[in-house]
This record gives structure tokens, C-alpha cells and sequence, in this order.
């Protein structure tokens, strides 16, 4: 077959409930030149049979011995054939012209190394909520300072020129979560990365995702979600800007745990969070109001109709 322009790849682990509908979607796209790589980590359900009953020979299939998502992302992108990688997460869904519009961006600028857009929440049952994911960045035209910031991309709903692979390297395995951001600030110390103010993808809530509000894996998730700041800080050679970031991008972070462990009504940990934001911002007045703030006025918006509209707004 000849070589597609697209790789997509999705990896999966016991997700045969919502897999079949994950490769629809990409499979559906309006652009028709790519391929799917479904890389199996280890399933002991249905997955093989999901899979084998799409009848599409553009889909290639991977089981293999369980060993983590970032071993099963990479070992997608040794296989894939395209010019641009993207990955979808097996519960998740693309829209009909995502690979369109993201083609179309890269296409239209070689300077461009990754392009971004927008991804909805769903809910379970596939029901579209007002939150978004991804957005333009905080400081424009500076995207690394923008991802120290607050990650502004989302994995569901980017695309990578597999080139660019070359320069950066692979997801890293030794990290259990946010392998998404390490590899957007890997990559944003060497491309140029470009907005696309569109929603391509739905990402699906459900109590089995690995951060749902109750999922086993949830607090390892925000333990470890300092870590690639702390691998881009070891770097003695960074440009003063980005050395600049390190007070308010750890504090961000300690804030958005902080937030979280609020929202399952962890007091303590979240108490904890906030403690350490404030601590390690070199502004600890400014960060209390500022945690105030966002804690305190997010809570009432989102006790009334008009509130929510709102926080959906600035969401984007």
C-alpha cells in the first residue's frame, strides 16, 4: 500500500466498550489517505475482536505484553508510515474533518512542525458538556513559556509532522502520567507549533479514565504531575525566560492539584496544594488572592445556569 499522510494511533488496555466507536471515528474521517495502529497493551477483553470487526484494511493491529501507555505510544510511532502522527486515546472520539483541518494547516506551512485544536467533554454515554479542552497560548507567540504555564494543548486534538520525532526523541516511559506535556515541551524547544480555533475531538468522562474525578490512579496522577517541569529544569542551559517561569509554573501546577482535590472534597490534600503554590511562587500574597479567587468565585459560578455560561466562555 502506499505510504498514508496520516499515522493515527490509538492505544488501548480493556477498553472494548468504548474502542469500536473510537475507531469509527477515525476510520469516518473525510480525509482518506492514513492508517490506524491500534496497539493492544496487554487487553484480557474483547479488544482483538473490536478491532477485527471493522473490516478496514487501513487499521493495523499490535497485541502485546502489558507495559504502559508511553511503551505502547512509542512502539506506535516505530510503526508508523505517514508524513503526520496524531494519537487518540481508545475511549475518545474525532470529528469528521479533524484530520482535514489539521492536514490543511500543516500543508499550508513547512515552518509549522505541530498544529493544535480544541477537544469537547462528553460524558459516558457520549452527551456533549459545556468544558473544553486546548486553547491559544497565555503568552502569544511564546508557546514553551505558554506550556510552563498551563498546558494549552490537548493529545486528542494535535498533530505532529513525524520528523519532528527525529529531533525530540520518543514519549518518555519512565513517566507513569503527563507524558502528553513532557513531549508538547519537548517539541516547543524546537518547532514552531500553530492554534486552529476549532473543535476536532470529544474526550469522553467516565469513572474508568485514568484522572476521572474517582479513578484508582487519580492520585498518582497529580503526585506526579510536577514531572516535566522537573526534567525541563534540570537543564542548566535554558534560556533565562523560560528559567524565569520555574516559581510560577510549579505554582500553577500545585494550583490546578489543588483545584482538583477540591472537587472530590479532599480538603487535605487539596489545603496541602494550595500551601505549596503559595510557598513556591516567590509572591505568596498575590498567589493566596489568586487561589482565592479562582477557587472561591469558580465555586459560586457554578451553582447557577448563567454562572456555568460564563466559566464555558473564558473556557473557550
Amino acid at each position: 500500500m502506499p505510504a498514508p499522510r496520516v499515522s493515527i494511533i490509538i492505544p488501548t488496555h480493556n477498553r472494548e466498550r468504548y474502542l469500536s466507536e473510537s475507531i469509527a471515528s477515525v476510520l469516518s474521517q473525510t480525509l482518506r489517505e492514513l492508517e490506524l495502529i491500534v496497539v493492544d497493551d496487554g487487553s484480557t477483553d474483547s479488544t482483538a475482536a473490536v478491532v477485527a470487526a471493522n473490516g478496514d484494511d487501513r487499521v493495523r493491529y499490535f497485541p502485546r505484553a502489558h507495559a504502559g501507555l508511553s511503551v505502547s505510544l512509542n512502539f506506535g510511532i516505530s510503526q508508523a508510515r505517514g508524513e503526520y502522527i496524531g494519537r487518540l486515546d481508545s475511549d475518545d472520539l474525532l470529528l469528521p474533518d479533524a484530520l482535514a483541518t489539521l492536514v490543511a494547516a500543516l500543508d499550508a506551512n513547512r515552518g509549522v512542525g505541530v498544529v493544535w485544536a480544541r477537544a469537547r467533554f462528553m460524558n459516558r454515554d457520549g452527551r456533549d458538556l459545556q468544558r473544553t479542552k486546548g486553547g491559544p497560548e497565555h503568552f502569544p507567540g511564546d508557546l514553551l513559556r505558554s506550556l510552563l504555564y498551563d498546558d494549552c494543548t490537548t493529545c486528542q486534538a494535535i498533530l505532529v509532522r513525524a520528523a519532528c520525532f527525529d529531533r525530540v526523541g520518543l514519549y518518555d516511559e519512565t513517566l507513569e502520567y503527563s507524558e502528553d506535556w513532557d513531549i508538547a515541551i519537548r517539541l516547543a524547544r524546537h518547532f514552531t507549533f500553530q492554534f486552529i480555533d476549532r473543535i476536532v475531538a470529544r474526550v469522553r468522562e467516565h469513572e474508568d479514565s485514568m484522572t476521572g474525578k474517582h479513578a484508582p490512579q487519580r492520585a498518582t496522577f497529580l503526585r506526579t504531575r510536577t514531572g516535566p517541569l522537573d526534567k525541563l529544569f534540570s537543564d542548566p542551559y535554558l534560556p533565562a525566560a523560560i528559567v524565569a517561569m520555574q516559581p510560577t509554573a510549579y505554582a500553577n501546577v500545585h494550583i490546578f492539584c489543588g483545584r482538583m482535590w477540591l472537587s472530590t472534597c479532599n480538603l487535605g490534600n487539596a489545603s496541602r496544594e494550595f500551601a505549596c503554590a503559595i510557598r513556591v511562587s516567590g509572591r505568596p500574597f498575590a498567589t493566596a488572592i489568586e487561589i482565592a479567587w479562582r477557587v472561591g468565585l469558580v465555586q459560586i459560578l457554578e451553582r447557577s445556569r448563567v454562572g456555568r455560561r460564563i466559566l464555558t466562555a473564558f473556557a473557550g
